[in-house]
């Protein structure tokens, strides 16, 4: 649902007016189709959090929660609606209480869904409306109570990533306990995860740049040979020249 909304926004960026015309298309010819209005939500959300100080703002939220509330009666059961909405949620900055109804709804269709978690992390942090230290013990608890072949326990690293402004003056930081009990946490994770696991692409490459700045080279190169080409990556896809971030 991401990468077609994605490549839906893209296509729109690179041709305003007609670029991604196969989605508008998509939900013409199949309005019942669950996974075209998924898709449509994503994309409006995605939309909408591009500028955020558009008077438009809130009026695609809107929108886009009126879409995943139309792909949840299209597939009952189907967790991936209300995991948009949690992006909704938080893009319109829903109380504590408004956000842990959605994220309940979330749980008790897919429990351990590791895409969920990491929507639900953004609402925690401090760039968004919780903190460094609700992150943490959000990424900590979802972590300690994975169960086998989940990519929870590599959770607690993308905590650390959204926090680094934080903590990035702190002498050894890549070394210090913090940083290498959540690398060793996402290690372990990628290694009993199922190979074909939609997010391992983005642990392990996580897990590069992490390792790559705590000088453990040969597990970084290790890291480099299992993950495939994934364009749109954390952490690259949050800044605008990734080769940089090694100049």
């Amino acid at each position: 649902v991401q990468t077609l909304a994605g490549a839906a926004a893209m296509e729109l960026a690179e041709a305003p007016g007609t670029g991604g015309m196969w989605l508008r298309h998509w939900r013409v010819v199949a309005p019942k189709d669950p996974g075209g209005a998924a898709v449509q939500a994503q994309f409006l959300l995605q939309q909408a959090l591009r500028d955020p100080s558009s008077q438009d703002y809130r009026m695609i939220l809107e929108e886009a929660r009126t879409v995943c509330g139309e792909a949840a009666l299209l597939a009952p059961g189907d967790p991936v609606p209300y995991i948009v909405e949690l992006g909704v949620a938080r893009g319109m900055g829903a109380s504590e209480a408004e956000f842990q109804s959605v994220w309940e709804t979330v749980v008790a269709r897919a429990p351990h869904h590791m895409g969920a978690h990491l929507v639900a992390l953004r609402y925690w942090s401090a760039a968004w409306h919780g903190s460094a230290e609700q992150a943490d013990a959000f990424a900590e608890g979802a972590a300690g109570a994975a169960p086998e072949r989940t990519l929870l326990p590599a959770l607690p690293l993308f905590a650390v990533h959204d926090h680094l402004s934080d903590v990035n003056l702190v002498r050894g930081l890549y070394r210090s306990a913090v940083v290498s009990r959540a690398i060793d946490g996402a290690l372990y994770a990628v290694q009993q995860a199922p190979a074909d696991h939609a997010v391992l692409p983005h642990v392990r490459h996580l897990l590069v740049w992490f390792l790559v700045r705590a000088e453990r080279y040969a597990e970084a190169m290790e890291q480099v040979r299992r993950v495939d080409g994934h364009v749109g990556a954390v952490p690259w896809s949050y800044g605008a020249s990734p080769a940089a971030e090694y100049a």
